[in-house]
């Protein structure tokens, strides 16, 4: 007998293929942007957007929602997708969304339909509070890093905004119940949550998303807050912390947990080598007001009043991109990381292949469905709610 299926079907599949076909060639463009980068350019091919001043926590590691009275001062949605075709035009082929909170923006789904149709790769850190109400308009969102310093509900201490845990755990469980956002989640350590290193490892891993670390840095934010006025000071990590927490990291990637860092980069840090840092080759930050900051949150450079090309080849961008490739003071990892990707460093391009798995997860084979009797309120297998104590 032979079985055929109904047109409507025939119709999602046929769509299904082509969106994935699209997609492959987004992956491909960003590749080889990367490649031209590395071996021509030198300029960067990720364009990281803080979105808004604008922010929803109140985390006590961050003074950045301070600036919330400058919301005025975002760009509106056009000019927004004026800065992507620039952005585009220059040869980025990354859009990373970032803030304040990128989805208290009214226009955040017209944003990154309207980026990811231009050909970049859309990825965006968010502090999760929206996911669950807006996970459905985020189709065309393809990585999700979604901020949790702690795993139970004092992370709603950490971040000043009461319910967080459990927006974030409901906003992650509906974005892979879609299945079109690879998730996992970020978790900064400071001196307010420093032992939860290995349950939140634990806790990525019942919830089947990969998870990365970073340390609070005792640095400024855009150029706002001063030693006087960031609360990092007060809440980072020492010298022999920070080598703590490199080491605990490495312990806990040995033992199969679902880190993103690979174990050269942790072991590098552990070690305290020195390495050459290329990370002002791949990412541009522009702010909110479309003003370039370099990594170190000193001001660069006005693009109202200049472009991407512009700023290129301009004699700040190359001092900028000469002292930072032996800066050695970054504490990230990520920056770490991204610096070996780009150098093709064996090692690394191995590790993040085998990581790889913890990104590109099927939905099905780590939530389970949400009446399940096996699953809780979050909807995520083995995850237990846990009473908090202090």
């Amino acid at each position: 007998m032979v079985v055929y299926s109904s047109p409507q079907k025939q119709d999602v599949a046929i769509l299904d293929q082509e969106d994935k076909s699209a997609d492959w060639k987004r992956y491909l463009a960003a590749l080889n942007s990367m490649l031209k980068s590395r071996l021509f350019t030198h300029r960067p091919f990720f364009l990281a957007h803080a979105m808004t001043f604008g922010c929803n926590s109140r985390c006590k590691t961050c003074t950045y929602w301070k600036n919330i009275s400058r919301m005025k001062e975002d760009m509106k949605t056009e000019e927004v997708f004026q800065m992507l075709d620039e952005a585009y035009d220059a040869g980025m082929r990354g859009y990373y969304m970032f803030g304040g909170e990128p989805l208290i923006r009214q226009d955040i789904a017209k944003i990154t339909d309207y980026a990811k149709n231009k050909g970049f790769i859309t990825v965006m850190n968010t502090n999760g509070s929206l996911l669950e109400q807006k996970a459905a308009e985020l189709k065309n969102l393809d990585f999700a890093f979604v901020s949790l310093d702690y795993y139970n509900d004092y992370d709603d201490v950490i971040r000043g905004r009461p319910n967080t845990f459990g927006e974030v755990i409901r906003g992650i469980y509906e974005l892979k119940k879609i299945g079109r956002t690879k998730v996992a989640l970020v978790t900064t350590i400071s001196s307010l949550n420093w032992n939860s290193m290995r349950r939140m490892a634990e806790l990525a891993s019942d919830m089947g998303v990969g998870i990365s670390f970073n340390s609070v840095e005792q640095s400024m934010d855009f150029g706002q807050t001063t030693t006087e006025t960031t609360p990092n000071f007060d809440v980072g990590l020492d010298s022999e912390k920070l080598k703590e927490f490199y080491r605990t990291l490495l312990e806990l990637k040995r033992e199969g947990f679902p880190l993103l860092e690979t174990e050269e980069v942790l072991e590098d840090f552990v070690n305290n080598k020195p390495w050459k840092c290329e990370f002002s080759k791949m990412f541009l930050y522009v702010t909110p007001n479309k003003q370039v900051y370099n990594c170190d949150y000193t001001y660069a450079y006005d693009l109202k009043k200049g472009s991407f090309e512009q700023y290129f080849k301009s004699d700040g961008f190359w001092s900028y991109v000469k002292s930072s490739e032996s800066c050695n003071k970054c504490v990230r990892t990520c920056v770490r990381g991204y610096s070996y990707t780009y150098g093709l460093f064996p090692r690394q391009l191995w590790g993040l292949a085998g990581q790889a798995r913890f990104l590109f997860n099927k939905p099905e084979e780590s939530c389970s469905v949400p009446d399940s009797p096996f699953s809780n309120k979050s909807g995520f297998r083995g995850l237990k709610p846990r009473i908090v104590r202090h």
